[in-house]
């Protein structure tokens, strides 16, 4: 394998861990909310994860 592929591969994974952490500390979505932005972000890989950070974190009113 070459390494750019490696290297690349490694950020994807990295981003998508991040994305999963932030789905399931997010108090905005219930059980199946957070089920289906997870299935989202690990079928969609990179765009999945971009649209969790941009669209699905919401805010919480305090």
């Amino acid at each position: 394998m070459d390494p750019i592929s490696l290297g690349i591969g490694i950020v994807a994974l990295v981003i998508f861990v991040i994305t999963v952490i932030s789905i399931a500390n997010n108090p905005n979505h219930g059980f199946f909310g957070k089920l289906l932005w997870m299935a989202v972000a690990f079928f969609l890989s990179i765009l999945g994860s971009i649209l969790w950070l941009v669209f699905g974190r919401g805010r919480v009113s305090k």
